[in-house]
């Protein structure tokens, strides 16, 4: 029997580390550097959202204490982070001008497609595929909003890689047992996917815009002339002026010549 070298329980646990130490760097960063610069709050708004609406089950039916402990914590942490960015000090250097993503055109198609895409046409079962959609687009608020701001600290997309591996730790234990995968949820399967293909495809935009700003950044600091062109029509300006000057003098010049004889 082969042995599969990345199962679904050490998926499960590699993303929850990566969850944690996500949530710990940022609520470090809220709750003692007094700094959410870089972090978009409508992602964080949307993680909630998710959580929100994964985790109904707590309301019917009781699993095990580490199960209910464990989605209690994704929800207070995630509730704590969004009233800490938007209510605390730290709301003070939050990108809000940049962060401007509309929600409606994430959580809209996310709920259509969880009324028509799901295994059973239950009100939990749409909720829970709800929160799956939702979570494949959560982080294009954040891809977005650090494009726009094109400098930011390290520790941010530190923190956005974290985010976004959580989920794609799950999808590449989904690609080692494809076929099971698929016939027992063909529809999460299909988010996993789409998710990998938006979070590398964002990480890599932003990495790229990244590398270009730091270049011209690199050039401007060499000391190389740049063009101005406010520059160029002062000189302009400024030597027409001479000229003018020198038309003047040369007047006065022969006005005094006359005035001699």
């Amino acid at each position: 029997m082969p042995v599969n070298p990345f199962t679904m329980d050490a998926a499960l646990v590699g993303g929850g580390i990566f969850h944690v130490l996500s949530r710990k760097l940022l609520l470090w960063k809220l709750l003692w550097d007094k700094n959410c610069r870089g972090v978009s709050l409508i992602t964080q708004e949307l993680y909630l959202i998710i959580y929100i609406f994964r985790y109904l089950d707590l309301l019917y039916l009781y699993v095990s204490l580490t199960d209910t402990i464990v989605k209690v914590f994704h929800l207070v942490v995630a509730l704590t982070i969004v009233l800490v960015m938007r209510y605390s000090v730290a709301s003070q250097s939050y990108d809000a001008d940049l962060d401007t993503f509309p929600r409606a055109a994430l959580i809209a198609p996310c709920l259509v497609l969880a009324f028509f895409l799901n295994r059973v046409k239950l009100i939990i079962e749409i909720c829970h595929s709800f929160s799956i959609y939702l979570e494949v687009l959560a982080l294009l608020p954040q891809f977005v909003l650090l494009y726009k701001r094109q400098v930011y600290e390290n520790w941010v997309l530190v923190f956005t890689v974290l985010c976004g591996s959580e989920r794609l730790l799950q999808g590449i234990s989904v690609v080692t047992d494809w076929q099971e995968a698929y016939k027992e949820d063909p529809y999460a399967v299909l988010a996993d996917m789409v998710h990998a293909v938006v979070f590398l495809v964002g990480l890599a935009v932003v990495l790229l815009q990244r590398f270009q700003t730091k270049k011209q950044q690199g050039l401007n600091e060499s000391g190389a002339p740049l063009p101005n062109f406010d520059e160029v029509w002062d000189a302009s300006k400024f030597k027409f002026e001479d000229q003018e000057a020198v038309r003047d003098g040369s007047s006065s010049v022969q006005v005094a010549l006359i005035g001699g004889k």
